[in-house]
Order: structure tokens, then C-alpha cells, then sequence
């Protein structure tokens, strides 16, 4: 078995941290840590007295007091701080620190909660479909024939059946896979080095939450990759050993992550190819054997992706999307988004403000990564590399041929940190392999580096937290009891046209077994100000026999401190005027008010 190139340093003398022995070293990391304590405390009393939301609020964030974050964000840093310093004197404080760490991330998890809010998702977000297909599983007791993702909703459907609510029970799931994501990339790390002390160090990397708002949310496709730390371990134990053990480790892992979610599927059938295929040019380049894993692997979890998800209407929906995107030319992914992005009415210094609360963080992980990286293949080159830190440079190279083959070619998903997912994840693993390089360089050049590359998990822990929670995503009670109505007890045969309500709200609102649920009710696409004009003075004039629903969240949303006064002019539906002229409207008649959400009936024979 090849050496993975982490020696420890022996006969340096009494341990010190930037010349400060050891036990003061340790006091202050003592004191720090029962400050943080004390600032979770406090965090905790202030989340538990919290008010529950009276209506539509544009910003969860905002609803906390200014001291609840200062507490939220001292324990974060006061974490990431002690658990590096313990990393340097091998005081063990660092396991308190991760502790607070996860304690600090339990209370940020369940904002939602504190605040009342039936669901942290609306309008078109996923979560709603993910809601209904867990509804669906509790109605029936079985998996539904259409369901793309049965591990998710099996999960979620357990947790409800052993008594966690469902408004609560997606909470904990993003809790628990953020957690075990935390904690995967510290025994990766370590496996990786094959030394016990580094572990702390991909604890560290992983602690700041770099996938956003896709680790405050159950989306499958981000909870299947958090998966892939443990995942990568095990492929090098049993790589490294061959035992039968890790083997069936990697198959179970292996099945679960396909039934999960069919891209992170495909993921895993490249991450194996391009393991074995990394394995023989390594070989080449250091000429010395290595132990390579049997390509063979990506059968395990090829044949099972396409058993499963080829019988799917979605399957072949998202299929016929792609080739028709093909061949009708259109424009990339990755020109779709500069466009937006030329197109919003920001100025320059408004457009990075915004590239840094989006992306900053992972901006931060891709350079040093990036530059890492670069280090690493000059070291291959030269034919002093170190296994660990050449195949996971490999597979960053293999993330980022990944992201750009995403956004050059329409393949369904288009969000920057979704098509660079693979890549984000092989960043944190090189970012915790260079923590764990530090420990053999001479004392002063490894505190420094320790603090420049600490001062960068901290920025982006600070980043990550503040852009975890978008605005304008909660859903209100009102707005689901005025859906519930209108999908019920309404006609079911009539469209129910709203400015931002998708069909994803059937599917929260029925389940996925519902019959009614397709053809789909609710139709986006209202024009602005209901389309009242000096020719259409009725909405009769425009629409045939319909519902047209309006509730709180369109009349306040655009008000949210993250749009500037410029976006919020271009953002606004409808005016008060034009919700009077739908008040006076003969051909309109208004059937339903919650005090959140109304409707109009706009009966046939209107159209003149």
C-alpha cells in the first residue's frame, strides 16, 4: 500500500501556538469555548421566545433579534477559531467545537419553525411536489408508480410515522444530512491522510454551509451529494484493502444514492470510472504501482439508475426537452444566466454585492482549491506527489469539465451551485488536505498559513449562513387554506390564474395520488395589473369562465430589502388601484377571503 505522504514532525520541543505554550494556549481556548456556550445559550432563549408569524413576512432573517445573530455568528466563528487551534496543539477542544458547531446549526435549521411558518417553500419551489409525494406514501403505505425520488420520501414518510409532524419533519432531515455531511468529510480527510489528528481539519472545511439555500431545503439532488464524502472513504478503504466489507459498504451506499436522485447517480458512475481511469495515469506519471479500484463498480449502480428511472413519464419528458433544446439551437445555460444577470437592473457595484452574497463562499473554496490544485499537478509532474492530494485534484478537474459541460449544454439544471456541485464538494476535500499539509511545515510558516486559510472558512461560514435563507419563501397558512378551498371545493374543471402560485401547489395541497391533480389548475402568467388597459376594462374581456386568486405575498414581496428600488419598480404585479377596479369589476365576483388570500370567480359568457 502506496504511503500517503503525512509524516509528523517529532523533536520540535514544547508544543507552542504562535509562540504561546501550550496551557495558556489551552486556556484560551477553554475561554472561548465557554463564551460560545453562553452565546448558545442565549441564542437558544432568544429562538424559543421568538413570536410566531401574524402574516406573510418578505425575510425569516429578519425576524431575529440583532443579538440572537451576534450570538449565532460568534458561536460559529468562536468554533471554527478553537477547533484549529486545537488542530495545532492536539489539545482535544476541537470536538467541543464542532459539537457547539452543530448545536449553533440545530438552532439555525429550525428558524422556520420557531416562526410558525406551515412550510419554508412556495410558489414553484420543489419542496412543495416533495411534500405531496410524502403525502401520497401516508395516504397509500406505498411508493407511488411516478415517484423519481423514493428514498427521500421514504425517509421523510418514516419520520412522520414515528411521530415527527411533517411541518417539522423536512427540518430535520436537512439538519441531520448537513450534519453527516460535516462529519463524513473529517473521517474522509483522515482516511485520506491515514493520521487520526487531521480529522479535525475536514471538519473545519466542511463546517461553512457552501451549498446555500440548498442545504436549508430537502432537495434530493444536494442531500444524495452529501452522501459522497462517506462515499469517496469508503472507495479508498476499499481500494487500499479490497476487503468485501467496504465493497458491500459501497453498494449499499451505492443503491441508496440511485434511488435518491438520478443525476448524483450519474455522478457516482463518473466519480468510479474516473477513479480507476486516475489510478493507471498516476501510475504512469510516478512510475510505481498503485492499487486501482475495478471500473466493474459502475455496474452496480448504472444498470440499477436506468431500471429504475427509464419507465418514468419524467424520464422521458426531461429527455425530449433536452434533444428538442439541441435541436432547435437555442441558448446555453450558461449564456441564459449572464443574460439575466446583463439584464437586472443593477449597476456594477450592485451586480458583485450580489455575486458575493450568492456565491462568495464558494468563490472562496474554488480559488483556494483551484490554487491548491495547480501546486499539486506541478508536484505530479515532478513526480513528488502524494496520492490523496493528486486524485482529489483529479476530481476537481473532473467537477469543473462537469459544470461546464452543464452550462454549455441545456441537461435540465442550470443554477450555477447546482451544475458545479461535484466540484464544490471536491473543493472542500483539497481545501482539508492542505490544512492537513500545514502540520509538516515549520512552525511559523504553518500558523500563518493555518491563519490565512482559517480567516477563508470563516469568511465563508459568514457568507454561507447569511445566504442560506432567500427571502420571500414562506408559506402562510392563508394562502394554503385558500388553495385547499378552491381546489376542493371549487370547479374542478376551471383554470385558477394567479401571478405566483405554480401547479407544485396541487401537489402539496392533494398529494401525489390525487386524481384531480392533472391536468394542472393553477396557471401562472397574469398580466400586469390583471391586464386592465383603456381597451380591457373587465377582466371578462379577456378571460372566459376562470378563478383569478390574489393573496398577501403579492403585494409585498418586491418591498424585501434584498431588491433594489430599481427591481422593485419592474417586480410589482399589481397596484391597489388596479385590486379596486377588480373589486368593482361586474364580471368578477368575489367568492372567497381568508384575510390572505382571495378569489374571484369570472363566470363563462364574459368575453365579449
Amino acid at each position: 500500500m502506496e504511503n500517503s505522504g503525512y509524516g509528523r514532525r517529532f523533536g520540535q520541543g514544547e508544543p507552542t501556538v504562535s509562540g504561546v505554550p501550550v496551557s495558556r494556549s489551552g486556556r484560551i481556548q477553554e475561554g472561548l469555548l465557554v463564551a460560545a456556550a453562553l452565546g448558545l445559550l442565549v441564542a437558544t432563549w432568544l429562538f424559543v421566545t421568538v413570536e410566531p408569524a401574524p402574516d406573510f413576512e418578505t425575510s425569516l432573517t429578519a425576524q431575529f433579534p440583532l443579538l440572537f445573530w451576534l450570538c449565532f455568528y460568534g458561536v460559529l466563528v468562536v468554533s471554527i477559531v478553537v477547533a484549529l487551534l486545537s488542530a495545532i496543539d492536539s489539545s482535544g477542544y476541537w470536538r467541543h467545537a464542532v459539537a457547539l458547531a452543530l448545536g449553533d446549526y440545530a438552532l439555525f435549521f429550525f428558524l422556520p419553525l420557531a416562526r410558525g411558518y406551515r412550510l419554508y417553500g412556495r410558489g414553484a419551489s420543489d419542496i412543495l411536489v416533495h411534500i405531496g409525494d410524502v403525502k401520497g406514501i401516508l395516504q397509500t403505505g406505498t411508493i407511488a408508480a411516478g415517484s423519481w425520488y423514493p428514498m427521500q420520501h421514504t425517509l421523510v414518510s418514516e419520520l412522520v410515522l414515528l411521530g415527527v409532524p411533517l411541518q417539522g419533519a423536512e427540518y430535520v432531515v436537512e439538519f441531520a444530512f448537513t450534519a453527516m455531511y460535516i462529519l463524513s468529510m473529517g473521517y474522509l480527510v483522515r482516511v485520506a491522510t491515514g493520521r487520526r489528528e487531521t480529522v479535525v481539519y475536514g471538519l473545519v472545511a466542511a463546517t461553512p454551509l457552501v451549498f446555500t439555500i440548498f442545504q436549508t431545503t430537502i432537495i434530493p439532488s444536494f442531500l444524495s451529494l452529501f452522501l459522497f464524502p462517506i462515499v469517496l472513504a469508503i472507495l479508498e478503504q476499499y481500494r487500499r484493502s479490497n476487503s468485501h466489507t467496504y465493497l458491500l459498504l459501497f453498494v449499499v451506499f451505492g443503491i441508496g444514492i440511485v434511488f435518491f436522485h438520478p443525476v448524483t447517480a450519474g455522478f457516482l458512475v463518473v466519480l468510479i470510472l474516473s477513479t480507476t481511469a486516475f489510478g493507471y495515469v498516476y501510475e504512469w506519471l510516478r512510475g510505481a504501482s498503485v492499487r486501482k479500484i475495478r471500473p466493474t463498480l459502475a455496474f452496480v449502480v448504472a444498470p440499477a439508475t436506468y431500471l429504475w428511472y427509464i419507465n418514468f413519464r419524467e424520464t422521458r419528458t426531461s429527455i425530449e426537452q433536452i434533444v428538442g433544446t439541441w435541436l432547435s439551437g437555442g441558448s446555453s445555460p450558461g449564456q441564459a444566466v449572464a443574460e439575466e444577470a446583463a439584464s437586472a437592473p443593477l449597476s456594477m457595484a450592485e451586480l458583485l454585492v450580489r455575486f458575493v452574497e450568492l456565491y462568495g463562499m464558494v468563490f472562496v473554496y474554488l480559488v483556494v482549491a483551484g490554487l491548491f490544485g495547480l501546486f499539486v499537478v506541478s508536484e505530479v509532474l515532478r513526480r513528488r506527489s502524494r496520492y490523496p492530494e493528486a486524485f482529489a485534484t483529479a476530481q476537481f478537474g473532473v467537477g469543473f469539465g462537469l459544470a461546464v459541460a452543464f452550462l454549455l449544454v441545456y441537461l435540465i439544471e442550470f443554477e450555477p451551485i447546482r451544475v458545479a456541485r461535484y466540484m464544490i464538494v471536491m473543493a472542500v476535500f483539497l481545501y482539508g488536505l492542505l490544512l492537513a499539509r500545514t502540520t509538516e511545515w515549520r512552525p511559523r510558516r504553518q500558523y500563518l498559513a493555518v491563519a490565512i486559510l482559517g480567516a477563508g472558512i470563516v469568511v465563508a461560514a459568514l457568507l454561507g449562513a447569511h445566504g442560506a435563507y432567500w427571502p420571500n419563501e414562506q408559506l402562510t397558512d392563508a394562502e394554503y387554506e385558500g388553495s385547499e378551498f378552491v381546489l376542493t371545493e371549487g370547479d374542478q374543471t376551471l383554470p385558477i390564474r394567479t401571478y405566483s402560485i405554480s401547479h407544485k401547489m396541487e401537489w402539496y395541497v392533494r398529494g401525489s395520488v390525487d386524481p384531480n391533480l392533472w391536468p394542472p389548475n393553477y396557471q401562472t402568467g397574469l398580466p400586469r395589473g390583471f391586464g386592465y388597459d383603456a381597451v380591457n376594462t373587465t377582466v371578462g374581456t379577456r378571460y372566459n369562465e376562470t378563478y383569478i386568486a390574489t393573496h398577501r405575498f403579492d403585494r409585498v414581496f418586491y418591498t424585501d430589502a434584498y431588491f433594489t428600488p430599481a427591481q422593485r419598480e419592474t417586480l410589482i404585479p399589481y397596484r391597489q388601484s388596479d385590486l379596486r377596479w377588480l373589486n368593482a369589476d361586474p364580471t368578477a365576483a368575489r367568492v372567497y377571503d381568508n384575510g390572505g388570500y382571495e378569489l374571484w370567480y369570472v363566470p363563462e359568457g364574459s368575453v365579449s
